[in-house]
């Protein structure tokens, strides 16, 4: 059975930085982080660090928790994914 890797958040961050019509500028400006780290949150290439959750909690973007949350299911679901394939390649 293949498991399943869960959507980045950063995916989800993405989505509402277009719906509330802001750039990766300005979403890094509310936020207090630089550009770059925004950059690579957004497109998955970094996590969501306890500061960047109190960040979006501070702008009303759900809770740190949950974002907390998010970013642990998410690595949980690619170590699964890691694990699985090891095991696979154990056996054959």
């Amino acid at each position: 059975m293949s498991v399943r890797v869960r959507t980045h958040p950063g995916a989800n961050l993405k989505d509402s930085l277009e719906a509330a019509g802001w750039s990766v500028n300005e979403f890094a400006e509310r936020l207090g982080i630089s550009r770059t780290t925004a950059s690579r949150l957004l497109n998955g290439h970094c996590g969501i660090s306890p500061s960047v959750a109190l960040a979006l909690e501070r702008i009303g973007w759900s809770t740190a928790e949950f974002w907390m949350r998010r970013q642990a299911s998410y690595e949980l679901s690619v170590a699964r994914r890691q694990a699985e394939e090891n095991a696979r390649e154990y056996v054959n």
